[in-house]
Order: structure tokens, then C-alpha cells, then sequence
């Protein structure tokens, strides 16, 4: 019966989400806040991630994780626009817009920010290392 768990626990992290360049690594993160989903997060975030928030703070990725499964970040709405991706091996840096809407910590926040994401490949794995966010103004 452990076996049999076993082999469904591998097969499940098998089916994980798994982007095929950097582009899309960057698109289902933002696809992952949007849908709270916190698993897609684990799966597509590198050990060492971390986001630089509107404010410069830093958060790690388990506390990204943890916040979005807990509902005290919710994206109520987003929608990307001009993206453009630079690949360097395997490394993708990814620039541009989102125009977004939700909660942090019940404090609502709404408008146009720009962002810029670092992917990088590891063991085959597109992840996300690094994402900032700057309000534009």
C-alpha cells in the first residue's frame, strides 16, 4: 500500500507544471498569483526566489507561497502587456506590465506596475529566481 502511495506522490510531481523557456516560466507565475495557487508557486519557484515588493521590501518564497495559500495576498484581477524576454543560456529575464487588482493583507491595491522577472533552467526546470515590482506613476 506504501509503494502504491508512492508511486501516485511521484507520478503527481511528474505532471507538475513545467514551462518550456523562460517566457513562460515568468507567464504561469503570474498565472499562479492570479488562480491562488499556491502548489503551481512551489513547483515554479527556485529556492532562492525572492520578489521585491511595491515598497522594496523582500520576501522569500516560502513566505509568498504561505501568504498566497492563506488568502493574505488575492489577485482579483491582472492582465500582462508588453513582454519582452531576453535569454541569456539559461537565463531569461522578463520585463513588462501588469495591470492588476487585489489585497494584501486586506489592504486593496489597484493600478499599472511594471515588472521584471529572472527565470533560469536548473536540472532542466525552467524556475523563477527573482521577480520586482515597480508602481509606474
Amino acid at each position: 500500500m506504501i509503494l502504491l502511495f508512492a508511486a501516485f506522490a511521484v507520478k503527481a510531481q511528474d505532471n507538475a507544471v513545467q514551462p518550456m523557456d523562460g517566457t513562460e516560466c515568468s507567464n504561469l507565475f503570474f498565472k499562479a498569483l492570479l488562480e491562488e495557487d499556491s502548489n503551481v508557486l512551489s513547483n515554479l519557484l527556485a529556492n532562492d526566489f525572492t520578489v521585491v515588493s511595491f515598497q522594496g521590501q523582500t520576501v522569500d518564497g516560502g513566505q509568498l507561497q504561505q501568504a498566497v495559500a492563506e488568502g493574505h495576498i488575492v489577485i482579483e484581477s491582472g492582465m500582462l502587456s508588453g513582454a519582452r524576454t531576453r535569454t541569456y543560456g539559461d537565463v531569461a529575464v522578463v520585463t513588462g506590465q501588469w495591470s492588476a487588482k487585489g489585497r494584501i493583507e486586506n489592504n486593496g491595491f489597484q493600478g499599472e506596475l511594471s515588472y521584471m522577472t529572472v527565470c533560469v533552467k536548473s536540472g532542466g526546470r525552467w524556475k523563477v529566481s527573482a521577480v520586482q515590482f515597480t508602481p509606474i506613476q
